[in-house]
């Protein structure tokens, strides 16, 4: 019979972090601390993770799921809704983790410092900023952590999806270490990278080496809003010919078996998303590839939330979804890009502030000052010909 709190993904899903040096059951969930002597168990089958999985076969809204059951309160729809993938949970048992999901968030290390991003996530913008962030995973952490996943894999049922976060996870050691790691396992269905697709050729190289080698699929999760030179600023220190060169070399690789296009929408990417889109599709059109794009909104910070914009800003959504809708044949999961493309076009003008120029303009010159440049204000000038 089916369950109102229990999720699929209590069982299913192992999310470390491991600059935090924590761990969750699903992304959106609480992650708690790890301990200091771990054992390979405490991955998938430790005492908390069971509480919760009974809590929820008995009903009970365990406090690890607060985003969900806030979610409900407010009549909103539950991540749980969307991702949850048993139908019910009869043979569902505390103490027996069924893992299908692996998700590693490795560092802070990336070479980018995208103007929504913070120093928890970019090692480039703790340096700008002067901010020091203490990576607490361990070289003893990490052994215990790959036997757990050698076993883990070797034993399962089922094959097992494998996902890699940052920082920027292809610039980092670690990264490196994990996919040889990989290589040798068998029971691997995809292995998923989310990436800036800024990658330097000879880290690059590296990174293609491994995925001849492996024994598994691949998709790429490329993370980008905007077009050319916007895209250099907004997500500074990008070489867009790099990113088309590397995107091309994934698109035509046998191993690659998908590319997705991560979008996370802030008002001044924009003026020049339809453009973006519109350059995805025609290069995606020379490969037989599958691929999508979706993403999120940014909310924070504030002052690059669409929300702020005036609703004329909708025309770049509606070119955009123009754009989509003619290459319905090419584009993999086309509904859920125009689902997507719903909740950003909805979200535009729903806070407007009248000064909206102004926020950004003081927003972008404080970080001009971190960056030591002044271009950024051009990203300006496109919001106030955007409105004409």
């Amino acid at each position: 019979m089916k369950n109102r709190t229990a999720c699929s993904k209590s069982w299913t899903d192992v999310n470390i972090n491991f600059k935090k040096r924590k761990l969750g059951h699903c992304c959106a969930s609480v992650y708690h601390d790890m301990p200091d002597d771990i054992t390979p168990m405490f991955f998938s089958n430790n005492e908390l993770i069971q509480q919760r999985r009974q809590d929820t076969l008995n009903n009970i809204q365990h406090s690890d799921c607060v985003e969900c059951w806030d979610d409900i309160k407010s009549g909103n729809t539950p991540f749980k809704d969307w991702m949850n993938k048993w139908d019910n949970f009869d043979s569902a048992k505390p103490d027996e983790p069924q893992v299908t999901y692996i998700e590693m968030e490795l560092d802070n290390i990336c070479d980018l410092s995208c103007l929504y991003c913070s120093p928890e996530h970019s090692s480039k913008i703790a340096q700008e900023e002067g901010v020091k962030v203490v990576n607490k995973f361990t070289e003893t952490d990490l052994e215990v952590y790959k036997q757990w996943m050698t076993d883990t894999v070797n034993n399962s049922q089922t094959q097992i999806d494998i996902a890699f976060l940052g920082g920027e996870p292809t610039a980092t050691k670690v990264f490196y270490d994990m996919i040889d790691h990989i290589a040798l396992l068998d029971n691997i269905a995809e292995v998923q990278v989310t990436t800036n697709g800024n990658t330097k050729d000879f880290l690059f190289k590296k990174f293609i080496d491994a995925m001849d080698k492996s024994k598994s699929q691949w998709s790429i999760h490329l993370s980008n809003e905007s077009y050319n030179q916007d895209s250099s600023l907004i997500r500074y220190g990008l070489d867009w010919e790099r990113f088309e060169s590397n995107l091309r070399t994934y698109a035509q690789h046998p191993k690659v078996d998908r590319i997705l296009f991560d979008v996370a929408m802030n008002n001044v990417a924009l003026p020049t998303f339809p453009k973006y889109v519109q350059w995805i599709h025609d290069v995606m059109s020379e490969y037989n590839k599958p691929f999508s794009i979706t993403g999120t909104a940014v909310s924070s910070p504030k002052e690059l939330d669409v929300k702020i914009l005036p609703t004329s800003f909708k025309k770049n959504i509606d070119q955009t979804v123009q754009i989509t809708k003619q290459y319905s044949l090419s584009h993999h999961e086309q509904d859920r890009t125009l689902e997507f493309l719903e909740t950003i076009h909805k979200r535009i003008g729903s806070g407007y502030k009248e000064n909206y120029i102004d926020i950004v303009q003081e927003f972008l010159e404080e970080k001009q000052e971190y960056k030591k440049t002044n271009k950024l204000l051009s990203l300006v000038h496109n919001l106030e010909i955007g409105n004409e």
